[in-house]
């Protein structure tokens, strides 16, 4: 076999493991989800999921420890889900992933990108370690937009 040869077989195969790793990956992801919607603790917070559902969200906040709602209008927490004060431990890192995938499918609006943003970053805890936290945040277009349509029925 010529070099040239051998070098497309390679990179054919390398491509092919790649897309044989990323697809398992997803259906461990999706195992994941199907798991944290079947969870007891997810089963706790629904009622706060379908609350928030009801109004204008602002920010989602999904760390290890706690979940937050907060609202455009009035600005401030819809709601607070602390996972120790409901007796549970803090999640781990693939957890919190699939906890904020399933909080994205169960409230339609976080799922599109021309109104909300989802952004990935660590918290820091007392001890040096990092945790993977996830943000679902309102776009300005989008709560400018929102905030304008609140103007005109108070208008009106």
């Amino acid at each position: 076999m010529s070099g040239w040869t051998l070098f497309f077989c390679a990179v054919g195969l390398a491509v092919a493991v790649a897309l044989l790793v990323d697809e398992r990956r997803r259906q461990h992801e999706l195992l994941y989800m199907e798991r944290m919607r079947s969870s007891m603790l997810y089963f706790d917070l629904y009622p706060l999921v379908v609350f928030a559902r009801k109004h204008e969200i602002d920010r989602v906040l999904i760390e290890r420890n706690r979940i937050v709602f907060y609202s455009v209008c009035p600005p401030g927490s819809l709601g607070e889900f602390v996972l120790s004060e409901h007796g549970y431990r803090p999640l781990n890192a693939l957890r919190t992933r699939a906890l904020a995938q399933v909080l994205a499918e169960d409230i339609p609006i976080l799922q599109e990108n021309r109104h909300y943003r989802l952004r990935r970053y660590f918290v820091i805890r007392p001890n040096g370690q990092k945790d993977p936290a996830y943000q679902f945040t309102i776009r300005s277009g989008y709560k400018t937009e929102l905030m304008y349509a609140r103007q005109r029925i108070w208008l009106d």
